[in-house]
């Protein structure tokens, strides 16, 4: 099956990050074909894409990738929690801008070509074509890419109705057991190994969701859509060192404490946090821990008499690619 790789350029100072993001679009063996004014308009109303707490991709999408869909077609990065319950609300209006009321819409979630490999359970029903959900008509499976028919059909179609104002909302669970690591801003794009595809990166944890008014629109179909198309990328908690650098006399331990947050910058219980060590000191004494209420994990160093020098401790979240260091210079 066809697929297409959209390269994402975003300037962050002086330094120019490369990321690659599938737009869930197949590719096209002509040349580029402007996109036509939508016959429908489907806006995300909650949470709203701001230049606060989103990415614009409006940019990269402009002649180039805008072709799969309406001329209105709006793009994001946004951000959310790993494991966690999102819920997005969409407005469908017709192209005047007149609510479509009491209408069966869609959210398709890990779009088709996009190679997501993101989970989900959502409350609602759903239209899946492929056969590998185990008879859960509330799972949302990764996209396959159309590479691997085996192992099921792509995406999934969340199926709503709107209210008398155009509204619908779709409840997400996200069942990922570790996801990317946490952003430095909501409003900056994360950093993802040059070169390498999302779906082929472990820097890399997003799915692609668009709106419609069809559970699996063709080419022809989409592009008579204006939506709002969301790259949504899920993010580990973030870990932060409580005493990032100290001196510590030789020849007795210290207890080395690290703390996990949120995107609300609320405290994270119950996630396993692995540590590492490098320099001197001696072995840790145990390699993983659970943050407790307070979000806290906790482990012990200790060195011999005498001994000078510095010790990193580093610690993960449970599966994540990077960690946080913890500096402890070792004093006679």
């Amino acid at each position: 099956m066809r697929k297409i790789v959209e390269r994402l350029v975003l300037a962050i100072g002086a330094i120019s990050l490369s990321f690659s993001l599938l737009s869930g679009t197949p590719t096209q063996a002509a040349g580029y074909n402007p996109p036509v004014n939508g016959t429908s308009i489907m806006r995300l109303v909650s949470p709203a894409p701001s230049s606060a707490n989103s990415v614009s991709m409006n940019a990269d999408a402009k002649g180039s990738w805008d072709q799969y869909y309406g001329k209105g077609l709006r793009a994001f990065i946004m951000y959310a929690d790993v494991k966690s319950t999102v819920s997005l609300t969409y407005k469908y209006t017709n192209a005047a801008g007149t609510p479509l009321a009491n209408a069966t819409v869609y959210l398709i979630v890990n779009k088709k070509y996009s190679c997501s490999k993101t989970t989900f359970s959502t409350p609602l029903n759903t239209n899946y074509p492929g056969g590998n959900r185990n008879g859960d008509t509330h799972a949302i499976v990764r996209d396959w890419c159309g590479d691997q028919p085996q192992m099921g059909a792509g995406q999934t179609a969340v199926i709503a109705t709107t209210n008398a104002a155009g509204l619908a909302t779709f409840p997400l669970k996200n069942y990922n057991f570790s996801g990317e690591m946490f952003p430095s801003a909501l409003n900056k794009m994360n950093l993802y190994s040059k070169g390498i595809t999302c779906a082929d990166d472990n820097m890399c944890m997003a799915t692609t969701i668009a709106p419609s008014l069809i559970a699996h629109p063709t080419e022809a179909q989409e592009r008579n859509e204006d939506k709002d198309v969301l790259f949504l990328h899920y993010v580990n908690p973030k870990v932060s060192a409580t005493v990032p650098s100290q001196r510590v006399k030789s020849g007795g331990s210290k207890v080395i404490s690290f703390k996990l947050t949120n995107l609300d910058k609320e405290v994270v219980a119950g996630t396993t946090v692995t540590f590492e060590s490098f320099g001197e000191g001696n072995a840790l004494l145990t390699w993983s821990e659970v943050s407790d209420e307070n979000g806290v994990v906790r482990v012990s160093v200790s060195t011999p008499s005498g001994t000078e020098g510095l010790q990193v401790v580093r610690a993960y979240v449970y599966g994540a690619p990077k960690g946080t260091d913890a500096k402890i210079y070792w004093t006679k």
